[in-house]
């Protein structure tokens, strides 16, 4: 069926102009309510319409799921290449997993040519209503609710995924399967596929197609609006999305949007050549702190903004923690894992029609009268590395990049130091106070693996600041083991299994799946991936590795680090320890060749000698005094070193056996050595 925009009156598709007032019809989305589509899904309402197709909410018929469909435009099923891209971007946004993303179940073609796709359905309202509903909000309530998408983001840029269409009405607030408030992102990764559309619709510019291309005009960054930015590259990256969210905040805090131009003309101008005011002159009590942070990610230029989402969200904690500390005490929020829900929402009133007809989200139902007073959604910390006293001839770090980010108020900067063979340095957010910042000691997150690697950890999706330190490199890595060579080894001895661990790999693409590793592999350099341990007792594990400058620091004690996304270092008998802990955190091999050492400890009861073992992991290299208690701690306990075997019996499977002497002092910690060796 079509239907008249104006007199609303429906005719048949046979029927190309309204015979009352002459407009052309256009298709009535409306039409299938209550219809099947494709033999399995009970349409039950529209929730929108827009760019990209119409929204519904739907049924299937079998299983009793409530799913929301969206619909393509019946005009795409002939483009060729936008069908290969929707079935790329579809097939990554389906393998997408984020507790805080919408998730996308199915692409379906149906017997009649319909393309559909199938997604989680989540009960709520977007964050436009809520910012309508509550009006102005504070800095702590604007970064409650933004949080979780900043971490989706941190995922999604990590793994390539840009988003290009951030705005309050993709921004979804509804409750999980337990009933508690969550915040989705919707439509990730749906812009690019409409860029395509549009560039192959023929006749239409760039900027007529503003709205549906490449993004939603009032959040568009300027390098979309088609300024190129000072690196010359014209490909739009993740900072266009952390652009967009810095305008999201000004709103959300100022109770309006920082442009607003009345046509496509005056919008570019604006977002390309005027400087909003800041937003802690422009609102009573925001701090100057927090209107800096927003003003860097709304910079004209991308290479003046935040790098990464994760930066972005550690920025705005320090800059909140400094005025609110006890509104806003912790320094990386964990991030529960929140199923997709698919609870039945038959009482929400009918849902309408979305405010634009630029972008429909990809999920939404009509808003509900009550408002959200928090969400309480964090993200997941990062987990920091191990090592061992620092091999003789191990050079100072030298730096690999990136050395001249510039420092946020509020945080301590990255450090540099003068030689940096293999580590990096991530700044911390301050601890909650009153005055001036100080600068504090960085964290130096190195990865340790018991296969021998060159790792440095990464911020794909904690939230805290970090700075890469490394480049693009065609070297490659070579995982290798390190046997335990001292003379008091287990050689000859009968020995039993004290546990095992492997690598996961982080996939080039999104469509590609984790891979498993163990032994001998080689990897490219600058490498994702992520520890994985089972022990087969109880215990307690810690690690000990080169930091800052090479000087050894205690990454993983009786009290983790807040960017380690662990709440204690306890392990439990045939239980997986992920290190780093979270959906989003990962390892990642350092660009630069070098060889550290590694020293890894588990001990069946926690360890409060050397004291630094049970004090927290603060990211402060160890003092002259402390590294003679690990020497003499390491000595003791020689007798109890570990080999490690290879099983590759499941090639998919594979792990590293850990095999202590079978006769011997029980009770007593295992401590080994791990090296890392990068080319």
């Amino acid at each position: 069926m079509k239907h008249c925009t104006l007199c609303k009156v429906k005719y048949d598709d046979s029927v190309s102009f309204c015979p009352v007032d002459g407009e052309v019809l256009e298709d009535d989305p409306s039409s299938i309510v209550d219809t099947v589509l494709d033999g399995q899904y009970q349409i039950e309402s529209m929730l929108g319409k827009g760019g990209m197709g119409a929204v519904y909410r739907a049924r299937h018929i079998l299983l009793g799921d409530r799913v929301a469909i969206k619909i393509l435009p019946p005009e795409v099923r002939t483009n060729a290449e936008w069908l290969r891209r929707f079935r790329r971007e579809g097939q990554a946004a389906r393998r997408f997993r984020h507790p805080n993303a919408v998730t996308v179940y199915d692409l379906r073609t149906a017997a009649d040519g319909t393309i559909y796709m199938v997604m989680e359905h989540v009960e709520g309202h977007t964050l436009g209503h809520e910012m309508k509903a509550r009006g102005p909000m504070t800095p702590v309530e604007a970064f409650e609710i933004l949080e979780p998408i900043m971490s989706v983001l941190n995922t999604a840029h990590a793994m390539g995924v840009v988003h290009r269409d951030l705005k309050p009405e993709n921004i979804m607030i509804g409750k999980s399967s337990t009933g508690e408030p969550v915040v989705k992102l919707l439509d990730l990764g749906i812009a690019k596929m409409r860029e395509v559309a549009g560039a192959d619709g023929g006749g239409a510019t760039a900027l007529t197609l503003a709205g549906q291309v490449l993004g939603t005009p009032h959040y568009m960054s300027p390098e979309q609006w088609g300024e190129l930015p000072s690196d010359g590259d014209s490909e739009i990256d993740g900072r266009a999305d952390i652009y967009s969210l810095g305008l999201v905040f000004y709103e959300m805090i100022a109770g309006k949007r920082p442009y607003s131009g009345l046509t496509l003309h005056e919008l570019r101008r604006e977002h390309i050549s005027v400087v909003p005011r800041p937003l802690h002159e422009a609102v009573p009590g925001v701090s100057r702190f927090f209107g800096e942070v927003i003003a860097r990610a709304t910079s004209k230029d991308r290479g003046d903004r935040q790098a990464t989402a994760g930066e972005l969200a550690a920025a705005l904690r320090g800059a909140i923690d400094l005025t609110t500390p006890d509104r806003l005490s912790r320094t990386v929020p964990d991030l529960p894992h929140i199923e997709a829900s698919r609870s039945d929402t038959s009482n929400i009133p009918n849902a309408g029609s979305t405010e634009s007809d630029l972008n429909a989200p990809t999920i939404m139902t009509l808003e509900s009268s009550a408002t959200m007073s928090a969400i309480q959604s964090p993200a997941p910390r990062v987990a920091a590395p191990s090592a061992a006293l620092p091999a003789q001839g191990t050079s100072a770090p030298t730096p690999a990049g990136n050395s001249e980010r510039k420092s946020v108020e509020g945080l301590s900067p990255i450090v540099a130091p003068a030689d940096m063979s293999s580590s990096v340095t991530i700044p911390q957010a301050p601890k909650p106070q009153l005055t001036q910042p100080t600068r504090r000691g960085p964290m130096m997150l190195i990865g340790a693996g018991v296969l021998g690697l060159g790792l440095l950890i990464v911020g794909v999706g904690g939230f805290f600041a970090v700075d890469w330190l490394t480049g693009k490199s065609d070297n490659t890595a070579e995982v290798i083991e390190k046997k335990n060579l001292a003379s008091n080894g287990t050689t000859g001895v009968e020995t039993k299994n004290l546990g095992r661990y492997w690598l996961e790999l982080l996939p080039e693409s999104l469509t590609g799946e984790p891979v498993r590793v163990a032994g001998v592999v080689p990897l490219a350099s600058e490498q994702s991936f992520k520890f994985n341990f089972v022990f087969s007792e109880d215990g307690y594990l810690y690690i000990i590795g080169p930091g800052e400058k090479n000087r050894l620091t205690a990454f993983l004690t009786a009290k983790p680090p807040a960017l380690s996304g662990l709440e204690t270092n306890q392990v439990s008998k045939d239980v997986g320890f992920s290190f780093p802990r979270g959906l989003e955190n990962w390892l990642k091999l350092d660009k630069k060749a070098g060889t550290e050492d590694y020293t890894i400890i588990f001990s069946p009861t926690p360890l409060n000698d050397p004291e630094f073992l049970g004090a927290e992991a603060n990211g402060e290299p160890l003092t002259r005094e402390e590294q003679m208690e690990l020497t003499s701690f390491v000595a003791k306990y020689k007798t109890n070193l570990p080999e490690s075997v290879l099983n590759d019996q499941n090639a998919n499977q594979p792990f590293m056996e850990l095999k202590v002497p079978k006769v011997g002092p029980s009770g007593n910690p295992v401590v080994f050595d791990i090296r890392i060796q990068h080319k």
